[in-house]
């Protein structure tokens, strides 16, 4: 079994992604803090972790491989903002070939107990807003 040390950023984001790959839902929202907010691809808002569980459910059943660059990490104290690019690879349930990509946008917040949680989670970055949203 592979160890994570989810008190380092790196690692806490290396077993949400084993999470995902191995169809983990319950580790997956284990990396999520209780007030945490998830921002699906469509710019919506799911807050708290019963919310947010059904997103990892529907994420993890798909046990898709998240690959990511090198991110670029702004600390202030207990709270983290990661931006990454990421590329999601997989097989569907009806056999056609997933393949995504994106732009994370997340901040993270350390716990009591010194592990890196997701406070918001934006795997989407950017790409929520929408051209007709200019001002």
């Amino acid at each position: 079994m592979q160890e994570f040390n989810r008190q380092t950023k790196e690692g806490a984001v290396a077993y949400f992604r084993h999470c995902i790959k191995n169809g983990d839902a319950a580790g997956a929202l284990s990396c999520f803090h209780p007030e945490a907010v998830y921002i699906d691809r469509d710019g919506k808002e799911l807050r708290g972790l019963e919310q947010i569980s059904l997103a990892m459910n529907e994420i993890c059943r798909l046990k898709l491989d998240i690959q990511g660059e090198v991110p670029h990490v702004t600390v202030v104290n207990d709270v983290a903002m990661w931006l990454d690019q990421w590329e999601m690879t997989g097989i569907a349930p009806d056999g056609h070939a997933i393949h995504m990509t994106g732009h994370t946008s997340c901040i993270m917040k350390k716990n009591e107990d010194g592990e890196w949680l997701w406070l918001v989670d934006n795997p989407f970055g950017t790409a929520i807003l929408k051209n007709d949203n200019m001002v």
